[in-house]
């Protein structure tokens, strides 16, 4: 077991912090605070947290530490992920978190995760994609999600899935977009598609929103959307 220290408060962390990826998402939300724009929101959220692509659990305590009772749900289908996530909400006595081993995706169903030497770089393979190493995962699409859960409505929607967030976004329907007053996503340009077509997207449904660039790839950044028909 590590110990990490912010604002006063004392992380513990599972030992052998697996791989760079670990130390990359660390300082990604407490070193540079990429998700400082909805501290705010997660502080003031009455609805639940949902945490698309949770990793090793560091955006949980992050939120838990912002807000200590809003249900928070946990979305990871890695098996070595989901091993570190438990881990730490278990070491830093989080409660309150259910932990879905599922990816979010466009349909509900099995589907293959291709497997990267960086646990932070899994991803969904495409129906027809040939993968090195990959295994068959649940995954459901957000309709199925609300539904099996029992969400009516979701104060924040955190995802950082790889690029599978086109997927995903192109299945939701209006009654979705409805449910969700705030999203905060990591997007990721791909030779084929971009941060822009989110965003039209989001903006037709109802949602203002903001691009934050990142400051060391080109083809990352954040977007963060408020749904403007929810008061």
């Amino acid at each position: 077991m590590s110990e990490v220290f912010y604002q006063g408060k004392n992380f513990k962390l599972k030992a052998d912090s697996r791989d760079e990826a670990d130390q990359s998402v660390w300082n990604e939300i407490f070193k540079f605070k990429e998700y400082r724009a909805v501290e705010s929101i997660i502080a003031s959220a009455k609805f639940p947290i949902v945490d698309v692509g949770a990793h090793a659990g560091f955006f949980v305590l992050y939120a838990r530490d912002l807000n200590p009772v809003v249900a928070i749900y946990a979305l990871e289908p890695a098996p070595d992920n989901l091993e570190a996530l438990r881990q730490n909400l278990r070491l830093n006595n989080i409660n309150g978190v259910t932990i879905a081993p599922v990816a979010l995706a466009d349909h509900s169903g099995s589907r293959v995760l291709a497997l990267m030497q960086d646990s932070h770089n899994h991803y969904l393979a495409d129906e027809n994609e040939e993968v090195e190493q990959g295994i068959k995962v649940s995954a459901l699409n957000l309709s199925d999600l609300l539904r099996q859960y029992g969400l009516e409505k979701i104060s924040l929607l955190k995802m950082d899935i790889e690029g599978g967030e086109y997927e995903v976004v192109d299945n939701w329907s209006r009654k979705d977009f409805n449910k969700i007053e705030t999203i905060i996503m990591e997007y990721h340009n791909t030779r084929l598609r971009d941060y822009r077509e989110i965003e039209e997207s989001l903006r037709q449904n109802g949602f203002g929103v903001q691009i934050f660039p990142s400051k060391f790839d080109k083809t990352m950044g954040f977007l963060l959307a408020n749904n403007k028909r929810i008061k």
